[in-house]
């Protein structure tokens, strides 16, 4: 190796010393110590050919000059010698281990068009599958809203013609209980419709067994129509809330304490959505 060089070499540590006093200054990760050194001597022998030739003493005169600086004109002598040591090994190991297998191997360390086109298509790869991505879980967000907003407006539906069928009985004076009733038919006639219904109803009557009878789905031994099952459904939510006190959110609570969490939270929604409709 030239002297030239050399000396070119040595010059072109100091910026080094000077990016990593700056990036120490930022962050205390120890990896930039040992990855950058590297780095820079990759991009140096890119744009600067000449000084290509063991420019890996580039991190190891860094190491001395780091060091010299620290320790002589900073006077910080309290450092931890033992990780300082570790890491200008590690930095030194990775420079020549990069040269060894890299920078010396090729005429130019700039790559060719030649061979950026895998990485070019790579990169085009994964741009569309990041695309890909995004435009799924897009069209995901928006079915998702959709089938809310189909949802409440099947909620509103179905709430206007149970008001119209029952309003004359559910007349709480507590809003609440009113609200919440509806809330419950709507809930149970979707999770089984009229048909499925009449069908345990019938099997119900026959065996005698405790069953699940009306919109309401109130379990009992004799047969309930929906009107039945209404009105005791009222006096019991009446009843609880004269007992209790409960009031809102809290009676709520109380009244499907029954429920599992699912249909608690079902039943909740289209509340709300009643709610918010009655509002209007």
């Amino acid at each position: 190796m030239e002297i030239k060089t050399l000396f070119l070499q040595i010059a072109l540590t100091i910026p080094l010393t000077i990016i990593l006093n700056i990036i120490d200054n930022k962050t205390t990760e120890r990896i930039n110590r040992i990855i950058i050194p590297t780095v820079y001597t990759i991009i140096v022998a890119a744009f600067i050919p000449s000084v290509k030739t063991n420019i890996f003493l580039i991190p190891v005169f860094e190491v001395f000059i780091r060091n010299f600086y620290i320790t002589t004109i900073l006077n910080k002598n309290n450092l931890n010698a033992k990780q300082i040591i570790i890491d200008s090994i590690l930095s030194i190991v990775f420079a020549l281990f990069v040269y060894n297998y890299f920078i010396s191997n090729v005429d130019l360390v700039i790559p060719t068009p030649e061979s950026i086109k895998p990485f070019l298509w790579f990169l085009i790869i994964i741009y569309l599958i990041i695309v890909y991505k995004k435009v799924t879980k897009d069209q995901v967000i928006v079915d998702n809203k959709k089938q809310k907003e189909r949802a409440k407006e099947n909620t509103i539906m179905q709430y206007a013609k149970l008001k119209t069928k029952f309003s004359h009985l559910i007349k709480s004076r507590n809003g609440t209980i009113n609200v919440l009733t509806y809330a419950i038919m709507i809930h149970e006639d979707y999770k089984k419709p009229k048909l499925y219904r009449k069908f345990t109803e019938y099997v119900g009557m026959v065996t005698k067994k405790e069953t699940k009878y009306s919109i309401l789905q109130i379990p009992s031994y004799t047969h309930l129509t929906d009107e039945q099952a209404i009105t005791m459904t009222i006096n019991n939510f009446e009843s609880i809330q004269k007992e209790t006190g409960l009031k809102d959110k809290l009676l709520i609570d109380y009244l499907l304490k029954d429920y599992t969490e699912t249909d608690k939270q079902d039943i909740i929604s289209a509340y709300n959505e009643i709610v918010e409709f009655n509002k209007k």
